[in-house]
């Protein structure tokens, strides 16, 4: 519903944008009833190690499917700046695109996410119950720095959306890896609130990290492919 949406949005065909927004508030809720239920199960103590494993399974499982949708995504640019065809002067970036380089912004906020790579380890591994909340906190704070960023870098671009397949390939991509930095520093402060209850770490925390780690590694690629490599 979401992906069908957001495809006509992209068309102009009337009303999909409400399907598009339709569909993400439903997955939405959908997955805040899934942690609202888990974060019961954990209070209750039915989280046995067999849970545990499954559930760190099903993260790993996510996290897979979702590098396959970063790889459709990375190859379409890999494919169009490495073929262009005479509808874009056989030029890539096309004729009259102002592409964004590797320096600036970008590499800024390649520095901001290498940084919260290093605390969401130091979250994982110290037994300090106050290192672990500063290195949350920390790591949570990089990725609102990282999103304000791109905000700055969206509002700043030299072209938009629509403009051909450079510009859609280019915000859609960053776009996507921004909407997983929120989530991710969503689920990362979740998962702080939660080690305040606990003073210990949780299955929850352990996958918000897994996540974090991989939202990092694909900006590794994103940043080469787009900003460095020029594709």
């Amino acid at each position: 519903m979401m992906m069908t949406g957001m495809a006509g949005w992209f068309h102009a065909i009337p009303h999909c944008g409400a399907i598009m927004f339709g569909g993400l508030g439903a997955t939405a809720m959908t997955a805040i009833a899934w942690w609202r239920d888990c974060y019961i199960e954990s209070d209750y103590g039915m989280h046995t190690e067999i849970v545990k494993r499954n559930l760190i399974s099903g993260v790993w499982i996510f996290i897979v499917s979702e590098a396959a949708l970063f790889f459709g995504l990375l190859w379409s640019c890999v494919h169009l700046g490495m073929s262009p065809n005479v509808w874009i002067q056989m030029q890539w970036p096309p004729v009259g695109i102002d592409a964004i380089g590797w320096e600036g912004r970008a590499l800024v906020m390649s520095a901001v996410l290498a940084a919260s790579y290093y605390s969401a380890n130091v979250a994982m591994v110290a037994k300090d119950p106050k290192v672990v909340m500063a290195a949350l906190g920390t790591t949570v704070g990089l990725g609102a720095l990282f999103l304000a960023d791109q905000y700055l870098e969206y509002s700043t671009a030299p072209f938009t959306l629509t403009d051909g397949p450079y510009g859609t390939t280019f915000f859609v991509t960053t776009g996507f890896h921004g909407f997983h930095v929120l989530l991710g520093s969503l689920w990362l402060a979740a998962s702080m609130a939660n080690y305040a209850r606990y003073n210990k770490p949780t299955v929850s925390m352990k996958g918000a990290v897994l996540y974090w780690h991989f939202v990092d590694i694909v900006w590794i690629a994103v940043y080469g492919i787009i900003y460095a490599a020029q594709l």
